[in-house]
């Protein structure tokens, strides 16, 4: 459309063209993100003045055509990680995941840049990223290496979105992520021995692990009311505060051994089903059971009976315990699906029998019953279990 006052010619959503000067030669007038300017067009032909001027609109819309230079944003390196906590929490990320990246971003790479003399954001270059891993290699296994290069590349990338940098410097790098390798953990008859070996105050909690196949951020975090004797349910819920893994909430069946274990100890008013000993700091006791303790103590009564212990040794941890319960209920035949249930256990790339399957209550307390946990039998021989292992809280 032509306005015969102006000569002005309106090409799509963001041109304008008209002629200028003695030659009459066409120019775009711009209108981009709330700012004028003009473009000539070198043509004095309205024909092909228009052909350019739509190519011009069409890069404009896909954000293909540069709009004015802005002033570079410069920001510290501890400024920028800051904002992007912010954004993580702003979108609800689970804590594990704002202490990991906490963890790489603000007492790894800070430092190491510092020490490099770089504290700007802007000077955060390829090369400092290669020095930084390639000092971490010597400390990290495979997977953390994976794991923070793909953490580095989220953190850079959403700097470059912000304009916070020109652009990622691991934009074009690709983290293949190493070959999942079975954990495994100690066999039914290593557990029973380690239960037979624990301290009496351990028994009741790594037995729940044992026999429940939960993760023990979980377990410390049963309430009295979560354990259902009742009906025959743990319930592992997920509260503000104490978030499961997940996010989510569900359920698993009690054993009989594991109800026989349980229903075993002392009775009384306390916050937490699983609680510390009272001590000379805390005397009457009930505070929140401290899961390293736990696990050191598990690693001592391990070490006691032979069996190797800690990943590093090809042995075994806490979670070890998680991954018995899988291949125990797996080898004696329970569906894969009741397991990933028990265990809120989904995997990266679901089934149709995700989608599909339903566990019903009936159903999974039946499985439950299938389970080969049951006390083995041992001659009297007049010898009691002395425990062993402190009692500590």
């Amino acid at each position: 459309m032509i306005d015969p006052e102006n000569d002005h010619i309106r090409i799509g959503d963001f041109v304008t063209i008209r002629p200028r000067g003695k030659k009459r030669t066409w120019t775009a007038e711009i209108w981009q993100n709330g700012q004028h300017r003009r473009q000539s067009l070198r043509t004095c032909n309205v024909k092909i003045a228009k052909e350019r001027a739509r190519r011009l609109d069409l890069e404009i819309a896909e954000g293909i055509y540069p709009g004015r230079q802005q002033k570079p944003v410069v920001i510290s390196l501890t400024a920028a990680v800051e904002e992007y906590e912010t954004f993580l929490k702003s979108e609800g990320r689970r804590r594990k995941t704002l202490t990991k990246y906490s963890g790489i971003l603000r007492r790894k790479l800070g430092p190491f840049a510092a020490a490099q003399g770089i504290e700007n954001l802007r000077d955060v270059s390829l090369r400092l990223i290669d020095q930084y891993r390639a000092e971490q290699a010597a400390k990290l296994s495979e997977r953390s290496m994976h794991n923070e290069g793909v953490a580095l590349k989220t953190f850079l990338g959403w700097c470059a979105e912000r304009k916070l940098i020109d652009q990622n410097p691991l934009d074009s790098r690709k983290f293949r992520r190493p070959r999942q390798k079975s954990l495994g953990g100690p066999t039914l008859d290593q557990i029973n021995q380690l239960l037979k070996g624990s301290a009496s105050i351990r028994v009741p909690v790594l037995a729940t692990l044992a026999f429940t196949g939960m993760r023990a951020s979980e377990c410390c975090h049963l309430t009295p009311g979560d354990v259902d004797f009742k009906g025959g349910w743990i319930y592992i819920v997920s509260r503000p505060g104490f978030e499961t893994k997940t996010g989510q909430s569900w359920k698993v069946p009690i054993h009989p051994r594991l109800r026989q274990i349980l229903q075993g100890m002392p009775k009384g008013q306390r916050a937490w089903f699983f609680t510390a000993l009272p001590s000379p700091k805390y005397p009457a006791g009930g505070r929140h059971l401290n899961m390293k303790h736990v696990c050191e103590d598990l690693k001592r009564v391990l070490a006691k009976l032979g069996i190797a212990v800690g990943k590093k040794n090809g042995g075994y941890t806490l979670h070890s315990l998680r991954a018995s319960f899988k291949t125990i209920a797996i080898n004696v035949g329970i569906p894969r699906e009741v397991v990933d249930d028990w265990q809120n256990h989904a995997g990266r790339r679901p089934t149709a029998s995700d989608a599909y399957y339903r566990l019903s209550d009936e159903e999974s307390q039946r499985f439950m019953l299938r389970m080969p946990f049951d006390e083995p039998q041992q001659p009297d021989d007049g010898k009691t279990n002395g425990g062993g292992e402190c009692e500590r809280s």
